[in-house]
């Protein structure tokens, strides 16, 4: 954040200055105190677990100038522990406060505002975006996961007079949420992956999840732009919404503004593919990340790039050159030839589906080993979802099935009832992982590819760290 005076701040969030100096400059805002640095003004957010109030004598401990405050305000000017310098601002609701402080605080720049959203895949598009147009334009990017009425605001408070472009992933678990966050940020443009089944339970169907990812459409203004995946069983529903803007469209099955045909693995590393634009321009492809899935998103990000007028070296480049994230479809080796496939992050059908291809494709003839958790927020469908998944997996011919948690063990047991043999199966509590683990000695073998996969909440890749633990052990009997 660039230096602003505490007085502005005070105006912008309605604030009312218990103590301090109005004219005091602040440049970072913080609200967890764990992470806080010295000169940070510290806002109280009150959460669903947690009260920012509770740690405001800690951040002043740890060099907080001030803190905004919805609670208390004339107990903290008493306290004898806070120094009688630091700026104290009394406001209504703190969320509100940094919210309206970010929207303030974002108006002072003009940027080309690039929004994602969609079921899944929205975290790595906005990432293959920000990494491709990185190359042509100075951007700020959303970090991690924050597409939140928390993480949105953090973001803009990032920005800076270089900033050209704010690529901005958007998450939601109700209607009404996304158009929430356009209120922060106006797309420009707006990229929808696709449309899938993640938060059902939540919003109780998938044309429910439709309308809440098309809200991020539906905010474009006469000049916006809507890139969307043609190939989405929703694609007619999300064209009907943007009929009168720009449309770009990317797929694979269909034919689209921005297409990869000729799709092959190359070696466990990445896929190749041939990259095909709508004037005919076309260009071989390698992109170091595993499953059709991933081509998806690399479409969606060049589909932007194309439009932010990038070059296509420079988008050959920035695929070529995509680092994968984190329990995202990463291959790694154990031990002893064993491959792990890490793509815990999270869970929902369409994504465990897409891993247990990718499992199918990368192993190729070597034994196939998947290890599933819970997804979660299905709500009344649930049951259906897990069984399906067994379904799938039977189908698959899998060689082993691993399951953890209550889902998992309907999955398990569906397998079992489409075919997989008892031997083949076993299912474990979210709590019995090192138990999972020290099974995992006993079963798996040299060239063995395993595939990690569940909801955030299950933390899958605990099993991992518990069979890192275990495996030297056994090694040494």
């Amino acid at each position: 954040m660039e230096n602003c005076k505490i007085r502005e701040l005070i105006k912008a969030v309605s604030g009312k200055v218990i103590r301090g100096d109005q004219d005091c400059l602040i440049s970072k805002i913080s609200i967890d105190s764990r992470t806080l640095i010295p000169g940070d003004l510290f806002f109280a957010i009150i959460g669903p677990n947690f009260d920012g109030h509770d740690f405001i004598v800690e951040a002043f401990e740890k060099g907080a100038v001030g803190a905004v405050v919805c609670k208390d305000a004339s107990t903290l000017q008493q306290n004898e522990q806070i120094d009688k310098n630091k700026i104290i601002i009394e406001v209504k609701n703190t969320l509100f406060a940094l919210q309206d402080w970010s929207k303030h605080y974002k108006d002072k720049f003009n940027t080309v505002n690039i929004c994602v959203t969609g079921s899944n895949g929205k975290t790595t598009t906005k990432e293959i975006i920000a990494h491709i147009l990185s190359q042509k334009f100075p951007l700020l990017k959303t970090s991690g996961n924050y597409n939140n009425e928390i993480g949105i605001p953090l973001t803009l408070l990032q920005l800076n007079k270089s900033h050209k472009l704010l690529v901005a992933e958007m998450g939601m678990r109700g209607l009404g949420e996304i158009n929430a966050l356009t209120n922060f940020i106006a797309p420009d443009l707006a990229v929808i992956t696709n449309i899938g089944e993640a938060h059902i339970g939540l919003l109780g169907s998938k044309d429910n999840i439709f309308k809440a990812k098309s809200e991020l459409l539906q905010s474009l203004e006469k000049d916006g732009i809507a890139i969307i995946n043609r190939d989405d069983p929703y694609f007619l529903n999300t064209l009907e919404i943007v009929k009168n803007k720009k449309v770009y469209t990317f797929g694979i099955e269909n034919k689209s503004d921005i297409m990869a045909c000729n799709i092959r693995l190359v070696s466990n590393k990445g896929m190749r593919f041939t990259l095909v634009i709508q004037n005919g321009i076309s260009r071989e492809i390698y992109f170091p990340l595993l499953g059709r899935h991933n081509i998806y998103n690399a479409l969606a990000a060049t589909a932007v790039a194309f439009v932010m007028g990038t070059e296509l070296d420079l988008i050959e480049r920035g695929l070529m050159s995509f680092k994968q994230l984190d329990l995202h479809m990463q291959l790694s080796n154990f031990c002893q030839g064993i491959k792990i496939l890490n793509d815990s992050y999270n869970a929902s059908p369409l994504s465990v589906e897409s891993a247990l291809e990718t499992l199918i494709e990368v192993a190729q003839n070597n034994r196939k080993i998947a290890i599933l958790g819970d997804m979660l927020e299905l709500g009344e469908k649930s049951d259906f979802y897990h069984q399906e998944i067994g379904e799938k997996v039977a189908k698959l011919s899998i060689d082993i099935l691993i399951t953890v948690g209550s889902g998992g063990k309907i999955i398990a047991q569906s397998s079992k009832e489409k075919g997989m043999t008892e031997e083949r199966v076993f299912s474990f509590e979210k709590n019995e992982k090192i138990n999972l683990a020290k099974k995992l000695l006993s079963l798996t073998k040299s060239g063995d590819f395993i595939l990690l996969k569940g909801s955030r909440e299950m933390k899958m890749e605990e099993i991992l760290e518990f069979w890192q633990r275990e495996h030297p052990k056994n090694s040494t009997n």
